[in-house]
């Protein structure tokens, strides 16, 4: 078969295997955040700021086979322009834009969104930009919350109110990473510029978020509050376990309100999207952490358009190949992500935004 032939057959075949793909991490850039984001000279992070059109969006969508896409705006999201009402502004902005999306008759029905909060640290903004979505608009698939505000991790006392809240509307959250404030900013910053925080700190902050999260008693707080991780819970696969062993030593123990069983409990709570995260080390060392069962809570993330399309479609192939190849692989095949996309998502529907299996 000739070489073109080939990579044919293959896109084929990934395509097929991902018939009726949903894709819950998957990125928006509105016309206003590129404005901005052009202003300060990019994203803070140094991680340069990919094109992004509707149109781009579903070309992604169609060579994967994906036929639902939950937009979210990445970090730093509305909080480029800091805390106060101009970030208010800018938040509902955003949200108005991604309602546009996904009740446009042009793109049928092919685009749900995460709505966009101010920073916590607004906590009056934030709590109004939530009742915006979940009593007003009532089109959004939840609400999309970074790893951090303010150098605060999402359990800091200060954001419980914005939690009860959460509880109230029994609210979808996807937890996205954002910088961390470590020194120094950019890994070998000394060649060019260095290694920008999202290639190998952003995993990390997603790890400190979730177990942030579990022993400050967050989510035991929010039962009726679902928590998707990104990147596969980030390294929470490889080191969950010590962090929430560390609950057995007594002096430890006392510091917080969950013991190490109620702990346990509730990091199975999480969701977690495959974004960047396809190789067998990830997908097994995942499935061992999340247990009998767990595979019900993974669900498919691309990343576009912060993941090239040539990435995207290498993560889709090391999917499809792990599902073919690895005797666990059927129990993360994308027709079981997309059922469990389908639950989780319905489970947060509003009223006459059903998906069908």
């Amino acid at each position: 078969m000739r070489p073109v032939v080939r990579l044919l057959a293959k896109r084929a075949a990934r395509i097929q295997a991902g018939a009726g793909r949903i894709d819950t991490h998957i990125h928006c850039l509105p016309p206003q955040y590129l404005a901005e984001l052009n202003k300060i000279g990019g994203n803070p992070s140094g991680f340069p700021t990919p094109e992004w059109t509707p149109e781009s969006c579903l070309a992604s969508m169609r060579g994967i086979g994906t036929t639902l896409g939950i937009l979210s705006v990445s970090t730093p999201g509305a909080a480029i322009l800091g805390d106060g009402p101009e970030a208010r502004k800018l938040a509902r902005s955003f949200n108005d834009y991604l309602g546009h999306l996904a009740v446009a008759e042009r793109y049928n029905n092919q685009f749900g969104f995460f709505g966009v909060i101010p920073s916590l640290s607004d906590l009056e903004g934030a709590l109004d930009e939530l009742d915006y979505l979940f009593t007003q608009q009532k089109l959004c698939s939840g609400i999309t919350l970074f790893t951090s505000y303010g150098g605060k991790l999402l359990g800091h006392p200060d954001f419980k109110p914005f939690f009860a809240k959460l509880q109230h509307y029994k609210a979808l959250v996807f937890i996205h990473p954002t910088l961390l404030d470590v020194e120094p900013k950019f890994i070998a910053e000394t060649f060019g510029g260095g290694l920008p925080q999202p290639i190998l700190d952003y995993p990390l902050a997603t790890t400190r978020a979730a177990i942030d999260l579990v022993i400050s008693g967050t989510v035991h707080a929010c039962p009726a509050v679902d928590f998707i991780l990104s990147h596969a819970g980030g390294a929470l696969p490889f080191v969950g376990t010590r962090a929430l062993g560390s609950l057995m030593m007594p002096g430890l123990a006392a510091r917080f309100p969950v013991n190490v069983l109620q702990a346990r409990s509730d990091v199975g709570r999480f969701y977690y999207d495959i974004a960047l995260s396809s190789t067998p080390a990830q997908l097994n060392g995942l499935l061992d952490f999340v247990g009998k069962g767990g595979e019900e809570r993974v669900l498919f993330g691309s990343d576009y358009p912060y993941a090239p399309q040539v990435g995207i479609d290498h993560i889709v192939l090391e999917h499809t190949r792990f599902v073919q190849n690895d005797v666990r692989g059927p129990r993360l095949s994308a027709e079981r992500m997309r059922a469990n996309a389908i639950r989780l998502l319905n489970k947060h529907a509003f009223e006459g935004r059903l998906l069908e299996g």
